[in-house]
């Protein structure tokens, strides 16, 4: 990370921001308009980071900041010197395709299909395979889709359901021939950014945890 002042007393610097499958193709995209228009002079670098390794990748300085959703509890050796800031929540949502949601029967429509995980460091598939369980007697195979694209992909060939962060269905590219299933619960995931202390919170690193933090507020008042 560089972050300084310049002499205008304009926040300026270059941070590298980790966040999970979910945030990546949710959050991070308008973070990185925002704070080109709040904080020119701030460059965010972005990559995908495993929930996980979340703390060691800030441990490490792999990355300045790292946003993770769900259950992200500290690890018992957890380094210190590590801050946790909560941001506003994703709400997740069990998606299928239209095809799915519009059959005469729902229920035996549902014993053909896979739960599709975005992300297996997150718990929210599991949600769906509890659901279907519980409501349906189904026991569901879980299949790994890499991304939220390859879920959405297959969800929509009616190959399996998925749990998507509603705020992504808004998108009509990406909502596309994929509907909400009925009767199956959806889900608030908790947001956190985690950085390395106080003595790193300034300049470029705090104008990212600023507009992270501003990003999800909005986000989260338009799906209100």
């Amino acid at each position: 990370m560089a972050s300084a002042l310049n002499p205008s007393g304009e926040t300026e610097g270059r941070t590298t921001i980790g966040a999970s499958a979910l945030l990546l193709e949710t959050r991070i995209g308008s973070l990185i308009r925002d704070c080109r228009y709040r904080y020119p002079k701030v460059q965010v670098s972005p990559r995908q980071l495993a929930m996980s390794n979340a703390y060691e990748a800030v441990r490490t300085g792999e990355v300045d900041v790292a946003l993770v959703h769900g259950d992200c509890s500290a690890p018992e050796n957890a380094p210190a010197g590590i801050v946790i800031e909560e941001l506003p929540p994703l709400e997740v949502v069990p998606v299928g395709s239209t095809a799915l949601v519009e059959s005469a029967d729902l229920a035996t429509s549902l014993t053909s299909v896979r739960v599709l995980a975005v992300d297996p460091d997150c718990a929210s598939h599991h949600i769906l395979v509890t659901a279907l369980r519980e409501a349906y007697g189904i026991d569901p195979q879980v299949i790994e889709a890499g991304s939220m694209g390859g879920a959405r992909q297959l969800a929509r060939t009616g190959y399996g359901i998925a749990m998507l962060p509603s705020e992504s269905l808004r998108q009509p590219e990406e909502g596309h021939h994929l509907a909400v299933l009925p009767g199956l619960p959806r889900a608030q995931l908790g947001v956190r950014a985690l950085w390395a202390g106080p003595e790193l919170a300034r300049a470029a690193v705090s104008a990212v945890c600023d507009v992270a933090t501003r990003v999800g507020r909005e986000t989260v008042t338009q799906m209100a």
